[in-house]
């Protein structure tokens, strides 16, 4: 037995070594195909059983196998490789980037990722990569031309003046249509107060990864309350995995003047066609040969430069990856006396506490400093005071060597001279500080692997200053003449928390069920603090602590919002095939009534891939259907009627002239959604048509009411609107080689809006901030929402146009004639997108185009009115015999004939009142920007001690093409702030608009 029991043991240590010299000792590396860095913290394992290892921080590895095992590498968003050992000792393994799983998922409402293939909505991305090509600092201006359905617009060509963006059309006529902005799942500040630049340009777009825009109802309704105008979903940066990787960027860019109206230089100061110095418009006599005719528009903008530098650290394993950056702006304006300095300061990680929690949490600082020369009003009217300047005097000759002002012209009164607009601008400039805090904090918790739990609780934090001031000796204003200071200090946070709760299970091989359960917090808090003063007593302070005391005045404010929510989002899946889904969201909002602040909104969706059910392999087609209703609520503080404080002396307080609405209840908007999805050739050739109809009842709007109720205004629920249209959006890569590749994005779209109801006999609605001369931006019953409203001439029941006995045309000029002039919607829009790569070479482009779609040229009305219109100098004084006909005595008509002379007292009185002569149909085909780059390749720039370098040069707005008679057509003269009393937007209404630059830029980026 001993000897049995010896011969066992002998025998199995034989096998043993046996077993060992089987073994092999494998090492190598992990690196990643797209830029060939090492990647650590991937899992190396041996196929068939638990034995496993992970790469180093350098993407190294080492494991003792068998000759014949089968390693198994794989990472998160990598494809997974198997390679055989068969006895190399050395194994190095390139991962690629599982382009499929990346391309298929879409950030969606509340930050949920869904599978493309069964999206039941419409959801379009654009990437950080395809923003930045576009070199523009406001993201809101780099999205122009890259989303189908959006029509973006900019108040001017300022590095402090805001854009909007509206999304389907307005839902809303309180003034602001635009869009909910979510950063990294928590709601930010893209609010734009005193006409300064929207919040969101404080964004640095170096850092965003991509932007999902949700458009309709139905993809927005898990935000409730908040998307009756849809949601822009941010993404920013974070760490990838490996090793450590440093990117800078520096840009330098050059901004030239854009596109400007004409004037005419012929005729000088004076009326009647006699030169008088006193009157200040240009209705005088010719100028003479040897008298300077000065282009002020051309002398008063400048060459402005900027400069750009950004830098980025990221790195990590699979457990702990981090993301920091920083970005510093000084940019340079074409408009003297403007400057911009801006600092973005990022820190973003993610750790893997455990197999089943991970914690993703982010701190942002924002500074952005904004001097501006040129100040508007509500309404903008940025430059029109550069623009009726008379042409005789040199807009730059503005102050005496002493610094004293100038006055061009000066009778008595030194309050009534006149002075250079440049005085103003160089004196008197408007400045916006802002501080902003982000911080962010993301917890997920997987008990299982198809249940996730998720808190969010992020804070938005903004602290903001707003300072005017008017150097003593400035004529216009007797109050302000010896000088004023005015400062708004405000602070305001949002804050959000989320707790998701998320059930995704496939029920058997065919069903897949998904269940959201979630509760929501939403706190808003804005404070502010103001004062002005006039009356300096000494000179070179602009401080309340030198002005009269008698002057002071102080105000503060402080609104407050809390909303809560609970909702529901189901899903059920088959096969691919089929998908229908279905959303629940209850708010409840402090800002309506006890009765009626509960607001549930729903939707319904279904999609079918019918494809997927022929079992297609190189073509993918889709249909999709989806209804929702969504909301809007109330203003803060609109239910009850507040007290202000009296100015005058005694003080107390009076009733406000705003009177609360205690029966106010949401808005509500409802849409339906029809799409179809198709794409060809193995994805290389896509395409998705959306029709959608969308309403809009009792909207809130602020109006005038009868004075017997003791009231000037009061807030209500009255009206409805319509926005019906449709969306295309096409792309592919129609050449791709070895060295060549030629992609390319086309996105097309209409909208057509109508408003059904106003209470009442209330035909039309004007906007507070956009009622101007002969004209104003309003919305008119059964015509498009955004509309302009004015006088036309009298015209008999054919249509022709009333001549009168003198051989003028008649103006229909009493209140009652006031009519629907116009129609600021396009009526077509489409922007292209190319993108061109050759070996080394990368060329990008984008063309937009619009068609048709009014512009009230309050502009050139304003340049009539004192005889600077480029076309006064071509018509005055010139015979002509008016298209129309003229009513005998016994009321018939007859053919006008008569020849009348263009003078003066025509352009004046007569053509100037008219706001159908100040109305053009516009259409435009403009180039957004130009992009050259040049990557080195990774051979000469390893010898350089680099991974990669490029060079890159843009051109933003080089060309435009346009029957506009104006400056550039892309207005809006009050920005996003066009309510005032009401009101939906005043794009389309050119005031005064500073014109968009061409802008040129030298780029180098580098990475370590």
């Amino acid at each position: 037995m001993k000897r049995g029991l010896l011969v066992g043991i002998i025998g199995l240590f034989f096998m043993s070594l046996h077993v060992f010299a089987q073994q092999v000792n494998v090492t190598g590396r992990v690196t990643a195909a797209d830029d060939g860095m090492p990647l650590p913290g991937v899992s190396v394992s041996v196929k068939g059983s638990k034995s496993a290892t992970q790469t180093d921080i350098n993407g190294n590895y080492k494991v003792s196998v068998a000759k014949d095992a089968v390693l198994v590498f794989s990472f998160m968003g990598m494809q997974t490789q198997e390679k055989t050992v068969g006895g190399a000792t050395t194994i190095n393994v390139v991962l690629a980037s599982d382009a499929k799983a990346l391309n298929e998922v879409v950030v969606t409402a509340l930050g949920i990722e869904r599978d493309k293939r069964t999206l039941t909505y419409s959801v379009q991305n654009v990437k950080g990569e395809d923003l930045r090509e576009s070199n523009q600092s406001n993201i809101i201006n780099a999205l122009q031309g890259q989303i189908a359905g959006a029509q973006i617009s900019s108040s001017g060509g300022s590095p402090g003046l805001p854009s909007e963006i509206i999304l389907r059309g307005s839902t809303s006529m309180n003034g602001d249509n635009q869009p909910l902005m979510i950063v990294d799942g928590i709601r930010v500040n893209n609010s734009s107060s005193n006409g300064t630049v929207n919040r969101l340009a404080d964004f640095n777009p170096e850092d965003i990864e991509d932007v999902s825009i949700l458009k309709g109802a139905a993809a927005a309704a898990l935000y409730g309350i908040d998307a009756a105008s849809g949601a822009i979903i941010i993404t920013t940066k974070k760490g990838k995995a490996g090793a450590l990787q440093i990117n800078g960027s520096y840009k330098s860019f050059v901004e030239t003047m854009g596109r400007t109206a004409k004037q005419q230089g012929i005729y000088t100061l004076g009326t009647g066609g006699v030169f008088d110095e006193s009157v200040a418009s240009s209705w005088g006599r010719k100028f003479r040969y040897d008298e300077s005719v000065y282009n002020n528009v051309d002398r008063f903008f400048q060459t402005g430069v900027t400069h750009d530098v950004n830098l980025n650290l990221n790195g990590g394993t699979e457990k702990l990856n981090y993301y920091v950056s920083g970005g510093y702006r000084n940019a340079g304006s074409m408009v003297p006396n403007t400057n911009q300095e801006k600092i973005n300061l990022m820190l973003k990680g993610t750790a893997k506490i455990s197999s089943k929690m991970d914690f993703t949490t982010s701190m942002s600082y924002i500074r952005n400093d904004i001097q501006e020369g040129l100040g508007g009003a509500s309404a903008g009217g940025w430059i029109n005071s550069i623009s009726l300047y008379p042409l005789m005097y040199d807009i730059l000759e503005y102050e005496k060597p002493n610094g004293e002002p100038l006055y061009t012209y000066q009778e008595n009164d030194p309050r009534n001279a006149r002075i250079s607009p440049m005085w103003g601008v160089m004196r008197n400039p408007r400045v916006n500080d802002v501080e902003r805090f982000l911080i962010n904090g993301n917890l997920v918790y997987k008990p299982s692997n198809w249940i996730t739990l998720n808190y969010r609780l992020g804070q938005d934090l903004t602290n903001s200053k707003y300072r005017t001031i008017v150097t003593p000796g400035t004529p216009g204003s007797a109050d302000t003449f010896n000088g004023s200071v005015s400062e708004s200090n405000g602070l305001t946070k949002f804050i959000t928390s989320t707790l998701n709760t998320t059930f995704d299970r496939k029920i058997n091989q065919d069903f897949r069920a998904t269940l959201i359960l979630g509760i929501n917090s939403d706190y808003y808090d804005g404070q502010s603090v103001a004062y002005s003063a006039r009356e300096f007593t000494a000179d070179g302070i602009f401080s309340p602590n030198v002005a009269d005391k008698t002057t002071y005045n102080i105000t503060d404010s402080w609104s407050r919002r809390q909303r809560y929510a609970v909702y529901g989002d189901f899903k059920l899946e088959y096969k691919n095939i089929f998908a229908i889904g279905i959303t629940g969201r209850n708010d409840w909002t402090s800002t309506l009534p006890k009765d009626a602040r509960t607001f549930y909104s729903p939707s319904y969706s279904a999609s079918f891939a019918y494809s997927e059910l022929l079992e297609a392999k190189d073509w993918f087609g889709k249909l999709r259907f989806s209804y929702a209703k969504v909301g809007k609520d109330a203003p803060i503080y609109r239910t009850n009627t507040n007290l202000n404080q009296v100015q005058t002396v005694g003080g107390g307080y009076v009733k406000s002239a705003l009177s609360g609405n205690p029966y106010l209840k949401p808005e509500r908007t409802s849409e339906t959604e029809l799409g179809s999805e198709w794409s060809f050739f193995g994805r290389r050739l896509n395409l998705d048509v959306t029709y959608y109809n969308r309403k809009s009842i009792d909207m809130i709007m602020t109006t005038r009411v009868p004075l017997p109720s003791a009231n000037v205004q009061m807030t209500f629920n009255i009206g409805s609107i319509e926005n019906k249209g449709y969306e295309i959006s096409l792309n592919g890569i129609p050449v791709k080689t070895k060295d060549f590749t030629w992609s390319a994005t086309l996105n097309a779209w209409k909208n057509t809006s109508k408003v059904l109801e106003f209470p009442g006999d209330i035909i039309t609605f004007p906007y507070t901030n956009a009622q101007l001369n002969g004209g104003k931006a309003a919305s008119t019953l059964n015509k498009p929402v955004l509309g302009v409203v004015g006088y036309d001439y009298k015209k008999n029941e054919d249509g022709y146009t009333i001549i009168d006995k003198n051989g003028y045309p008649v103006i229909a000029g009493t209140k009652d004639d006031e009519k629907y002039i116009g129609n600021r919607e396009p009526e077509f829009n489409i922007g292209l997108i190319n993108n061109l790569k050759y070996k080394q070479f990368s060329l990008s482009f984008l063309w937009d185009f619009r068609f048709g779609g009014d512009i009230f040229n309050a502009s050139r009305q304003r340049m009539m009115s004192v005889g600077t219109a480029y076309d006064v100098g071509q018509w005055r004084d010139k015979e002509f015999v008016f298209n129309g006909v003229v009513q005998q005595d016994d009321g018939s008509y007859v053919k006008n004939t008569k020849t009348v002379v263009l003078d003066y007292s025509f352009f004046a009185n007569n053509y100037y009142q008219v706001g159908t002569n100040f109305i053009e149909k516009v259409n435009w085909a403009r180039v957004r920007y130009i992009t050259l780059g040049y990557s080195m390749p990774k051979k000469l720039s390893s010898r350089l001690g680099l991974r990669n370098i490029g060079l890159e040069f843009s051109a933003q707005n080089p060309i435009i093409i346009t029957n506009y008679s104006g400056g550039d057509p892309e207005v809006n003269s009050a920005g996003p702030n066009a309510g005032g009393a009401g009101g939906a937007s005043t794009m389309g209404v050119d005031n005064g608009a500073i014109p968009l630059p061409r802008t040129y830029s030298l780029g180098l980026n580098i990475t370590l």
